[in-house]
């Protein structure tokens, strides 16, 4: 009796030990994750600012542009923003202050979101327009235009042209001499358009009406398209964009529209002296004139003859 009574007390010990067993090993595992997950989130905590410190880099303020600038645009403080800039691939010329670029006037055209560098931008002292982007030795000259002289409208500012003449050239002796055209000019850029400076992206595939075109040129082609403008007529041709070859031409005038070969005019030899030659003297007439009552009668006693 006594045995049965001893066994029955260690399975009630056993019994009341196990639920404490199993409540510490739970706490136990409680424990070893939430250390487990602190460690997790330290370690990637530690990567994720190894990582950022790596990509991180320094940078430096520059000025931009908060629109697009055409050529001969006058900088204000409302189309400049300062950003930071990788310091390794600041542009060379780039500004950090705005204030230092008001009033100042670009010189080549400058896009959205791009850097203001000082090779884009005409001379403190330049002056402001269409003066400010003229390089030195260069000058700015208007010339009529319609819609064939204009090629139809499709030259837009920064285009290249060549200038035809078409006149009559004067010549010694000869009143009424052929027509010539020839080209004076050659790889002539274009400042303007009517009113419109500046290449405008937007309008290159439409066809920009005016009645005026500047184009940029030396003092010696000044002159002679001035010369062209009063003593004949002009025609603008456009080129290609990547055309910069100069071709040496000898013009054509109407006999060579048939002809293989043109050779420039040349002064026309002056006509040979006119011969006068002095007509002799008539001899002196024998006339005699007789009037009988109603009767006339003439006599030429030179010929031998009355009348």
């Amino acid at each position: 009796m006594s045995n049965g009574s001893d066994g029955m007390g260690v399975l009630k010990r056993a019994a009341e030990r196990s639920p404490r067993r199993t409540g510490l090993r739970v706490v136990l595992f409680l424990v070893i994750a939430a250390g487990a997950a602190a460690l997790a989130v330290l370690l990637v905590t530690r990567y994720v600012e190894t990582r950022t410190a790596a990509a991180r880099v320094s940078t430096t303020p520059v000025v931009v542009a908060t629109i697009d600038l055409p050529e001969a645009t006058t900088l204000r403080a409302d189309v400049l923003s300062v950003v930071q800039w990788p310091s390794a691939n600041v542009p060379e010329g780039a500004a950090s202050d705005p204030a230092k670029l008001v009033d100042r006037v670009v010189r080549a055209r400058v896009i959205k979101g791009e850097p203001v560098v000082e090779s884009r931008l005409a001379a403190a002292d330049a002056g402001h327009g269409l003066a400010a982007i003229l390089p030195p030795g260069m000058r700015a000259a208007a010339v009529p235009v319609n819609d064939v002289v204009g090629v139809a409208g499709f030259i837009h500012p920064g285009d290249s042209v060549d200038v035809i003449v078409v006149m009559r050239p004067e010549t010694n002796g000869n009143s009424n001499p052929a027509f010539f055209s020839k080209i004076i000019l050659q790889n002539v850029q274009v400042l303007a358009v009517g009113k419109e400076l500046g290449r405008n992206e937007r309008s290159l595939e439409k066809s920009l009406p005016a009645t005026v075109a500047t184009l940029m040129v030396d003092s010696e082609q000044s002159e002679k398209l001035a010369l062209a403008q009063t003593k004949g007529s002009i025609l603008l041709t456009l080129r290609s964009g990547i055309d910069r070859e100069l071709v040496d031409t000898t013009g054509v005038n109407p006999a060579g529209l048939v002809n293989a070969h043109v050779e420039p005019p040349v002064n026309a030899k002056p006509p040979p002296p006119v011969r006068r030659v002095a007509r002799a003297p008539e001899a002196p007439k024998q006339v005699v004139e007789i009037l009988r009552g109603d009767m006339y009668e003439r006599r030429d006693f030179g010929k031998g003859g009355a009348k």
